[in-house]
């Protein structure tokens, strides 16, 4: 890649929490219901070699979104700190560069008050109706109300460049896709993987 030759292009960074790549199309997995992703993965960038630096949601993001590892940044667990001030995020610099910067979050353990909203002009962590019988680093949305949430914002955002933040909680414990990904010749946790795609 030549220094510079992408600036001014739009960045769409999509994770999907839990998610193994071994049971994702682009990445091989023949019984995968994955066209969606598959065909994303064909048109934009597709690591074939990526390690998490945390296995942990909050700390994981806070280092794809500052390039720094957990012990440089400070987040080591979900829910029990926040990202501090000090380290640029993607978001930051982006906007600083005249991008338009939005987010769009699936669980709690994201949630603004854990200091990954820095630098976005929409932090979309809206939980919805939230089950007070689970504790709220549980509290998730469904896929189908992010992505429904980024497309908005995204047809709002046209007239780019953007960078734009997509966060999956779907194949997440415990699994229980809905209906008709729920089928008995589908493991669940490839029925939530579906859902999430479609």
């Amino acid at each position: 890649a030549v220094a510079g030759k992408l600036s001014g292009q739009n960045l769409l960074l999509i994770t999907l929490d839990t998610t193994r790549a071994d049971r994702l199309g682009c990445y091989g997995y023949k019984p995968a219901a994955t066209p969606t992703l598959d065909a994303l993965a064909a048109r934009g960038v597709l690591f074939e070699n990526a390690l998490a630096q945390a296995p942990l949601t909050h700390p994981s993001h806070s280092s794809i979104l500052t390039g720094r590892y957990p012990r440089e940044h400070g987040v080591r667990d979900n829910g029990a700190n926040a990202l501090g001030p000090t380290h640029p995020t993607l978001a930051s610099i982006f906007k600083e560069q005249g991008y338009k910067t939005g987010a769009f979050i699936a669980a709690y353990v994201l949630h603004s008050r854990f200091g990954l909203d820095r630098g976005f002009d929409v932090y979309s962590d809206d939980m919805g109706e939230v089950n007070f019988d689970r504790q709220p680093l549980e509290w998730q949305v469904p896929g189908n109300v992010v992505t429904d949430r980024a497309l908005k914002w995204l047809d709002s955002a046209k007239r780019g460049p953007f960078f734009c933040w997509v966060h999956y909680f779907d194949p997440h414990q415990p699994y229980a896709p809905p209906e008709p990904f729920q089928r008995q010749d589908v493991l669940p946790y490839d029925g939530e993987i579906a859902f999430m795609d479609t």
